[in-house]
């Protein structure tokens, strides 16, 4: 992952924020040892694939609000996720194929309902958003979710393939997103530092990203419950 530095207080968040990074919840470690079931692997996908239609789809929201230049990025990330290339599917397509390849078929990836530990993704942008606050939900995606993602999908393409015998065709939803989340994480971290306002903003911000890395490790303790029928750690956070 990146480090590129954003400045001494941007710094001390994204240090804050990896306090807890993804590849310390049951989820990865279970699947990068061969032992989280197929059906927690179902479930995983199934909810991905909402993170991109509602979740990522819900920062076009914020697009009217955003500095140009942060316009032109968001942008290309909903068009790539939401719509594909000629090079990949969309983003939630591939979510569907990955959790296909874990022994069901897409239509039953599909028809699995959004949780809700899931939905707090879309509700959260959208609430930053009705209020103009496009920087705070653009950092509770950016610096809290895409930030830590990407050793977690590399961790997971490499599991699934080493033991569950998925390709690189079936796992491609994770490892695309391990040079893109760098990029989108690094954009917000910019935007944070270049249009954060006051301090204020600065303290918004911070929950904004503590509630999106909360919100995502709540969404794998939830899919683990379900899949695997055990408990996992729940985040809060403190007010």
């Amino acid at each position: 992952m990146s480090r590129k530095s954003h400045g001494a207080y941007w710094d001390k968040l994204r240090r804050e924020v990896n306090q807890k990074p993804l590849t310390a919840h049951p989820v990865f470690a279970d699947l990068v040892k061969g032992k989280l079931k197929h059906e927690t692997i179902a479930e995983l996908c199934a909810q991905l694939k909402y993170t991109v239609l509602d979740g990522i789809g819900s920062l076009a929201l914020i697009v009217p609000q955003a500095p140009r230049d942060i316009k032109r990025e968001l942008g290309g990330n909903l068009f790539g996720e939401l719509t594909g290339t000629k090079r990949e599917p969309s983003h939630w397509e591939l979510a569907l194929r990955a959790g296909a390849a874990a022994g069901f078929s897409e239509k039953a990836i599909d028809k699995r309902p959004m949780l809700p530990e899931t939905k707090i993704y879309p509700d959260t942008v959208s609430a930053y958003a009705i209020r103009g606050m496009w920087l705070e939900a653009l950092s509770f995606v950016a610096l809290g979710i895409e930030d830590l993602f990407p050793p977690f999908c590399d961790g997971v393409a490499k599991g699934l393939k080493k033991h569950y015998g998925f390709d690189d065709r079936q796992t491609q939803y994770f490892t695309v997103h391990v040079g893109a989340d760098e990029v989108h994480s690094d954009t917000g971290w910019e935007a944070a530092r270049t249009y954060c306002a006051d301090e204020a903003q600065k303290q918004r911000i911070r929950r904004a990203a503590l509630e999106g890395r909360n919100m995502w490790w709540n969404m794998y303790s939830a899919v683990y419950r379900k899949g695997e029928g055990k408990e996992a750690p729940v985040l809060h956070l403190d007010a």
